[in-house]
């Protein structure tokens, strides 16, 4: 309120009666304020999804409620009149979108506790929309600055020499801190301009931008730091690991050289905390740490993936210096006890070491294929080092070990297949492409439903999900023509699985060939909204989007609406015996025209009867997949992509 005071002191405002002077430099003054409680809100949300801190979350409350506070204030000066302002209740309806969806997601981080954080976090493009937000905020108040100098410009006479004093203290309160904290923005030139005064020191206020930028920095690389780092060991966590584990794929697939991985599980470590507390349990891993980063060389990394769990990455390795590293470090913790509050504490871990295929796209595909080696050590006794597979001298390669477990079975690709289902375009009953699946090893898991089940359980899922991507993509042929291709994925592949890494596993020469993921809607496992991202950037990479197994329940809309699938699969048990149950043809024929209204083909699965071909076309359904066409193809015919349907299998 410096603003207010000093124009009453000088001779304007309330002394001199001068309402619209009163009136214009209160909202500079509020706006001001209402930019910098917008940062705060921003940053304090942020902390708190990345931290789960409740000091943060304490922090978050006020700077919202004293956002809140000053657009009252704003829309309430001169009894109401500034709220008439069109640019700022657009501004205002704005804000109140942007605060509701930060509410929403503390109240989510609460539910879903710090496992659920980076699916919270705001993307880039959600920043750049805050921080355009902030850029109008800015604009406006430079206008509603103007109009104060303007003002006082056009009667100095009759207020005396105070213009150079007014002028100073204007430039001085319009900070250029706000949200140019995450787009490292300068102000504008005009800005700058109508801020240069004779009284200001070009030396002052070049040291106070300097000065602004350099607490701009410092704050970026403390974001930086607590989103990339465990918060209690500071080493990696999940997020810093994911980034490494891309950064060192890619090194190793242009050097050509190996990238090698270990899991340390911390032997019965619940003990430690049952008997001595959560608080000596927190220090034993900070020491833990600390003797694994010791034994490391600096190009290497360590990250924290769980409660007494770490996974190191050894880049440009080979696997017997790997072997020789994991020995070393249960050896640190092994032979030198840790200090108690009266008795030694002993502690010893179990090591898997692995060497790690190319192009890995997630953490789980890493911990997956360590995880195997660290179960057999922890089956065999602790405290050792245990190879995912033992070494064969006869033939000179790492062989799997038998009679090998579920989840070795599971995650060895070599004893999947793949099948192909025909797509009919319905117009004409002519295949226009493939759905490419994949089937387990014979026998018990050769059922798909068995088969992603037990992955489930076993926590291998997208492991799994991601070596059936690859296998389906290896599979796929060069046909004439263009040919479409149907592969699937899993929502949680998406949500825990750069996307990036995930386009890299599609070939760069596409010629002739148009790639589509169908992602499964019965596996939702959380708010669609959080894969918006994830699918537009498959779009952008010219990969079509499928909503496989949609329904008719309002889920399945929001799905539709939020992510705008470019294909529609209807699930088969809405498809099957049509014609002959007229309450599902009105409920299939709202689908289709939903699914119209948004741009998106649709495809009709689960085809056995020819009689419903007829009612299928006529409410628009574009493709169609199932048994009425054949079984599934175990490989594919040599001749041109589009084919007749073989008028036998009809």
């Amino acid at each position: 309120m410096a603003l207010t005071s000093l124009s009453t002191l000088m001779g304007f405002g309330e002394v001199r009666g001068d309402r619209y002077l009163d009136t214009h430099t209160k909202v500079v003054t509020e706006l001001q304020d209402l930019r910098e409680a917008l940062t705060d809100v921003l940053l304090s949300s942020q902390r708190y999804l990345m931290t789960g801190e409740n000091l943060q979350l304490s922090s978050f409350n006020e700077a919202e409620d004293a956002a809140k506070q000053h657009i009252f204030t704003i829309k309430a000066i001169d009894n109401g009149q500034y709220a008439n302002n069109d640019t700022f209740r657009a501004l205002s309806n704005r804000i109140g979108l942007l605060l509701d969806q930060l509410n929403m997601d503390t109240r989510l981080m609460q539910q879903k506790g710090q496992g659920g954080s980076r699916e919270l976090l705001l993307t880039t493009n959600e920043l750049r929309e805050a921080s355009q937000l902030s850029s109008d905020l800015l604009a406006l108040e430079q206008d509603e600055t103007k109009i104060v100098r303007a003002y006082i410009s056009g009667d100095s006479k009759a207020r005396g020499n105070v213009l150079p004093m007014v002028i100073l203290l204007l430039s001085a309160c319009s900070g250029i801190y706000a949200l140019f904290l995450f787009t490292g923005d300068r102000v504008s030139s005009e800005f700058e301009d109508s801020n240069s005064s004779p009284e200001i020191s070009p030396a002052v206020k070049n040291n106070g931008e300097v000065a602004l930028r350099e607490e701009l920095e410092h704050a970026k690389e403390q974001l930086e730091r607590l989103a990339n780092l465990d918060y209690l060991t500071e080493v990696l966590n999940l997020r810093g690991l994911e980034q490494m584990i891309k950064t060192e794929d890619n090194r190793a697939h242009r050097s050509g050289s190996h990238l090698v991985a270990m899991i340390i599980n911390c032997d019965n470590f619940k003990k430690i905390n049952d008997n001595f507390g959560h608080v000596t349990g927190d220090i034993v891993l900070k020491e833990v740490s600390r003797r694994i980063k010791g034994t490391l060389r600096p190009s290497d990394h360590v990250a924290r993936i769980g409660s007494d769990e770490f996974v190191v990455l050894l880049p440009d390795t080979q696997l017997a210096y790997g072997m020789r590293v994991a020995e070393r470090i249960r050896l640190a913790i092994a032979d030198q006890p840790m200090r108690g509050a009266q008795d030694p504490l002993s502690l010893t871990v179990s090591i898997g070491v692995a060497n790690l295929p190319p192009k890995i796209a997630s953490v789980s595909e890493v911990v997956s294929i360590t995880r195997n080696a660290l179960r057999k050590g922890k089956a065999t006794g602790k405290n050792k080092v245990t190879l995912s597979r033992e070494y064969s001298s006869e033939s000179g390669e790492f062989e799997a070990v038998a009679p090998r477990s579920i989840v070795e079975q599971l995650t060895d690709v070599a004893s999947f297949r793949t099948v192909y289902q025909p797509i009919i375009d319905l117009a004409n009953e002519e295949i226009t492409g493939y759905e490419v699946l994949t089937r387990g090893p014979d026998g018990a898991f050769e059922s798909p439903g068995d088969f992603f089940r037990i992955c489930m359980e076993n926590d291998i899922l997208t492991t799994v999900d991601l070596q059936c991507l690859k296998l389906c993509l290896a599979e796929i042929p060069r046909m004439k023509g263009t040919t479409r291709f149907h592969v699937n994925l899993f929502p949680s592949t998406l949500l825990e699985t750069p996307v990036s890494n995930l386009i890299k596993l599609f070939p760069e020469d596409r010629s002739g060939i148009i790639f589509c993921v169908e992602i499964s809607e019965q596996q939702f496992i959380t708010e669609p909204a959080y894969l918006r991202d994830q699918v537009n950037a498959l779009k952008q990479a010219g990969i079509l989007v499928a909503i496989d197994d949609v329904g008719f329940g309002r889920s399945s809309l929001e799905t539709l609406i939020l992510l705008e699938p470019d294909l529609v699969k209807v699930d088969r048990k809405y498809v099957s015996g049509l014609s002959n149950e007229p309450a599902k043809a009105r409920l299939l024929r709202r689908l289709t025209n939903v699914a119209k209204s948004l741009g998106a083909e649709i495809v009709a699965e689960g085809i056995e009867d020819r009689r419903d071909l007829p009612l299928l076309k006529e409410m628009g359904v574009n493709y169609g997949q199932g048994f009425l066409w054949g079984e599934l193809l175990q490989i594919l015919p040599e001749n041109d992509a589009v084919h007749t349907v073989n008028e036998s299998a009809v």
